[in-house]
């Protein structure tokens, strides 16, 4: 049997449709046929090449900058990194202060998606030369006696905090960006939450699910506002009713995700929800623990879904449908605009840039 030519996908195959473009692109790079002009083709022209949409092209990028052997500088395209290249091309060089709450840190070890945060960002930081300092602080406060001790060429602000914060910075004259958090006075590197909570939702209606519970993040998060705004989108666009007793508080944490178990436990069977929607991974698995403790079994039971993608969980739980929030493309963005800040070359207006969200089908939804 001939072997497909290098540009075709095979559509049968078990392997990935993103996973065989990323090979493919891989062959190609390391032909050199991208050499001469140091940069990638477009997503549309890669969208047009392989017939697929954006999120797969986007994937098989993402795999090859994990890989780092391209580097993703948004309004400008796809980058290849040349072999033997000194890691410190580019340099971020100053050191960057990465500025987090405390209570997003508290109990267990603290939120998955903040520690992966700070271990990757500073991880990046230092192959290009650069440096972080991570200091946690409280709601609400003065930091500019900070800024000033350590001398921070940039600003790296983690998730939602106090406008207060964000003024006070600003102040300085220093480069500032948000991460996990929208704020018009700073560009702002965010997931599209909203989308990705709209197809994880459409997931779990197309199972056949009625009842469905939702497990909420702190309402003060952009995240959890959008990621709701895209519940009662798909919800309105299907004439179906979000009912309030289905919207469960939580705070991130594992311990809500455990709390809101109890209350699905207690409801009659008859209205109990035959899924779960957490909106993140920490409150998904605790939700997971305390139902399989209880006897509820997954996902015959009750379906569960995450969002976020985490690996935290792995050694001790069998993996679970969620959303992956494309953590490495966030990293990257905000390594390259504080690159492009140190040098003058960063765009002086606030932009949001967001990031696009994958639904991770991992068997955790079943079939009505």
């Amino acid at each position: 049997m001939a072997e497909p030519a290098l540009n075709t996908l095979v559509r049968q195959d078990k392997t990935p449709i993103y996973r065989q473009i990323y090979q493919i692109l891989l062959s190609e790079l390391d032909s050199g046929l991208y050499d001469e002009t140091a940069m990638m083709p477009s997503e549309k022209e890669l969208c047009d090449r392989f017939d697929v949409e954006r999120n797969t092209v986007r994937k098989a990028l993402s795999l090859l900058v994990e890989e780092k052997r391209v580097i993703r500088r948004p309004g400008l395209g796809t980058e290849l990194i040349r072999p033997g290249a000194p890691v410190g091309q580019n340099p971020v060089g100053p050191l960057s202060l990465f500025i987090t709450q405390v209570d997003y840190l508290h109990a267990v070890g603290g939120e998955s998606f903040h520690l992966r945060l700070i271990h990757n960002l500073n991880r990046r930081l230092g192959e290009l030369g650069g440096a972080m300092l991570f200091k946690p602080v409280e709601q609400s406060g003065d930091i500019t006696e900070l800024i000033c001790s350590v001398s921070a060429g940039g600003i790296i602000f983690d998730s939602f905090i106090e406008k207060n914060y964000y003024t006070q910075a600003l102040k300085t004259g220093i480069p500032c960006i948000s991460v996990n958090q929208y704020s018009p006075l700073m560009t702002s590197i965010v997931s599209d939450n909203f989308g990705g909570a709209y197809e994880a939702a459409r997931q779990i209606l197309d199972g056949g699910h009625e009842r469905v519970a939702f497990i909420l993040g702190k309402t003060s998060f952009d995240s959890c506002r959008e990621r709701l705004r895209g519940i009662k989108q798909l919800y309105a666009e299907r004439n179906l009713e979000l009912r309030q007793e289905y919207l469960i508080q939580g705070d991130w944490l594992f311990s809500s995700g455990a709390a809101a178990a109890a209350q699905i436990a207690k409801m009659p069977e008859a209205e109990r929800p035959t899924a779960v929607f957490a909106f993140n991974d920490d409150m998904a698995y605790g939700c997971y623990n305390a139902l399989t403790r209880l006897g509820f079994r997954i996902p015959d039971d009750i379906s569960i879904v995450g969002f976020d993608n985490s690996d935290r969980y792995a050694d001790m739980f069998p993996p679970i449908s969620t959303v992956d929030v494309n953590l490495p493309s966030i990293i990257e963005y905000a390594a390259w605009y504080l690159a492009e800040s140190f040098t003058g070359r960063a765009p002086r207006q606030a932009v949001r840039i967001e990031t696009q969200t994958v639904f991770c089908d991992k068997g955790t939804i079943k079939t009505l």
